[in-house]
């Protein structure tokens, strides 16, 4: 079944998927992203971090997703670690690691220039 939010482009919780109302004005990305989000399982496992780190769905569509992105900024409310999900607060432990890693990194080079 698939629901909709505007907090981001495309999302599984917990085996429900949730999209961007608007997305179905895109059909072939529309498609892209529901294919990418019914490989994902239920609840978290390595698999799950493959499929989104190299996202081979939307390969030939990645023109048209961040165009999507660009006009419609709320979407990336879906890349913060704690978000909102139509009724659902989400918390996506691969966005924290990446948030940290993106932070420490900062810090590092910040500290020793």
């Amino acid at each position: 079944m698939v629901n909709f939010s505007r907090n981001t482009i495309g999302c599984n919780v917990g085996g429900n998927i949730f999209i961007h109302p608007e997305l179905h004005k895109y059909p072939k990305l529309y498609n892209a992203i529901i294919k990418h989000e019914k490989k994902h399982s239920d609840g978290i496992n390595g698999r799950d971090i493959l499929i989104d780190m190299f996202n081979d769905d939307i390969k030939g569509h990645k023109k048209e997703f961040y165009k999507f992105m660009f006009t419609h900024p709320r979407t990336l409310l879906g890349y913060l670690p704690v978000s909102r999900v139509g009724r659902y607060w989400t918390f996506d432990i691969e966005l924290l690691f990446a948030w940290m890693f993106a932070i420490g990194i900062s810090y590092f080079i910040g500290v020793n220039l």
